[in-house]
């Protein structure tokens, strides 16, 4: 019985120590199992604060640059305004409408200045000289008819084409007109003095109000106008 007490006191003795030592580690371990859950939670308050300076640093940064935007938007729009309207300023044109000194022929889509001349009192080097000015038809009268004549190279060649019933008119300085339809068109000759079809018939013979003829082949295309 004493050894068994003795044994049994022994025991106790040893298993105390243990177990003072594994309640103390057991402590320990709990305590630093705290310390570390604070220690993460700070941490964690530091990370968060960061991020909110981050993300503040960063709409600042874009308000900046978006304001830098509108100010080179600004700049850009005021400089194209500035050119379209310079671009747009009106710029006067004038149209000049030459007259000659008798007025203006048209014909389809042939215009010539009509200039004076007389026969009676001017040489054939006159008439020459007018006809063959660009822009410049001779208009002339002649045994009580009045004459147009051109170069058919200048765009008189036309009267070729014409046929019966076209108008044509004179457009005079002051914005009045004449007009005029064709009532005939025939081949013929200039013999100087006269202008004849092609059997020696005078055209100032014939019935017209105005004569208009030019060079065609061998001789002249001739046509007959009447008052509209």
């Amino acid at each position: 019985m004493k050894k068994l007490l003795v044994v049994l006191l022994c025991t106790f003795t040893f298993l105390f120590p243990v177990l003072t030592i594994v309640k103390t580690d057991n402590y320990v371990k709990a305590e630093d199992i705290n310390n570390n859950k604070i220690n993460l939670s700070f941490i964690k308050d530091e990370i968060d604060q960061k991020l909110k300076e981050l993300q503040k640093e960063q709409e600042a940064l874009e308000k900046k640059q978006e304001e830098i935007k509108e100010e080179n938007t600004t700049i850009v729009q005021t400089s194209t305004v500035d050119n379209y309207v310079e671009e747009v300023e009106p710029v006067e044109e004038t149209y000049y409408e030459n007259y000659g000194t008798y007025g203006r022929l048209y014909v389809s889509w042939y215009s010539v200045a009509l200039y004076d001349y007389n026969v009676n009192t001017n040489s054939s080097s006159s008439l020459q000289e007018i006809v063959n000015n660009d822009d410049s038809a001779a208009y002339y009268r002649n045994k009580g008819r009045l004459v147009i004549a051109d170069h058919n190279y200048q765009g008189f060649s036309l009267l070729a084409d014409l046929s019966e019933g076209t108008t044509s008119y004179i457009k005079f300085g002051d914005g009045s007109t004449i007009g005029y339809r064709l009532i005939k068109k025939s081949k013929g000759y200039n013999t100087g003095p006269d202008l004849v079809d092609t059997e020696g018939n005078s055209f100032f013979n014939m019935e017209s109000d105005i004569i208009m003829y030019t060079c065609y082949e061998d001789g002249i295309m001739v046509t007959l106008w009447s008052l509209l």
